[in-house]
């Protein structure tokens, strides 16, 4: 994982003690609506009207890939805020920011279950299962 990426985890630990992105949203006025999306994304940050929301699929709603889904959103909340289109840049800097962001919230998963366990993941399928971790992400992390 990169540095970057740790020292805002660290950040986000010491000033809010919890990984959890929901909470996190909240703390940083950030609104999450679930919202019916016509295409394919499970998740976007815009903002609408001046005020930062993270727009979740209803389909996630009753999923615990939700957490996972909204964490990788809050990376692109307080890491890409200026940028403000999908399609704004190119392919190879678009893959390298949702990379970043999938690391970053695989990162927080498993610092949120450490939080919430109060133990390690024993397997992949732990953060899998607890909050939609896919498992070739959170191999990086065991």
């Amino acid at each position: 994982m990169n540095e970057q990426i740790e020292d805002l985890l660290y950040e986000i630990n010491e000033r809010y003690s919890t990984f959890d992105p929901f909470v996190l949203a909240e703390e940083f006025d950030i609104n999450i609506k679930y919202v019916d999306f016509l295409t394919d994304p499970l998740g976007q940050y815009r903002k609408i009207l001046g005020s930062p929301y993270i727009l979740l699929s209803q389909s996630i709603e009753d999923n615990n890939l939700k957490y996972f889904v909204a964490a990788h959103e809050l990376h692109h909340a307080l890491v890409h805020e200026d940028i403000l289109s999908y399609y704004s840049f190119s392919s190879k800097t678009r893959a390298k920011v949702e990379m970043e962001a999938n690391k970053f919230s695989a990162a927080m998963c498993f610092n949120l279950y450490i939080e919430e366990q109060a133990k390690l993941p024993e397997t992949t399928v732990d953060l899998l299962n607890e909050y939609g971790v896919p498992l070739e992400l959170s191999e990086i992390l065991l």
